[in-house]
């Protein structure tokens, strides 16, 4: 659960190249820095008085999930794997699995949050 009734947890796994960077088998998996600031910057304009928290959830590069926190992500994240991910979740609850719509998002984040623009 957030601390701040405004805030907008993103859950994801930080972008890796299983088979090398300009490997032709595969491409990248997980988010890059980039794709992360666009989510929070789409999110914190369309919702003004709104922020968005990233929540590294790879344990191989550091992330750290709080049971008390992240139990309806953990439960998302047993069940579907890291291809869950991206996880917009608010006050504890799931809004979005996978990579969302942001017109979609913003709407139902606008709804649970109870925002006016």
């Amino acid at each position: 659960m957030s601390s701040f009734p405004n805030t907008v947890l993103l859950y994801y796994v930080p972008q890796t190249f299983p088979c090398g960077e300009n490997s032709t088998c595969c491409g990248p998996t997980g988010l890059s820095e980039e794709e992360l600031q666009q989510y929070r910057t789409a999110i914190e304009q369309a919702l003004p008085g709104v922020t968005v928290q990233t929540i590294n959830v790879d344990k191989k590069s550091g992330g750290k999930l709080s049971m008390s926190r992240d139990m309806a992500v953990c439960k998302m994240l047993n069940n579907f794997g890291y291809a869950a991910c991206p996880i917009f979740a608010v006050n504890g609850e799931v809004i979005s699995l996978g990579p969302p719509a942001l017109d979609e998002l913003v709407g139902m984040l606008k709804e649970k949050l109870a925002v006016t623009t």
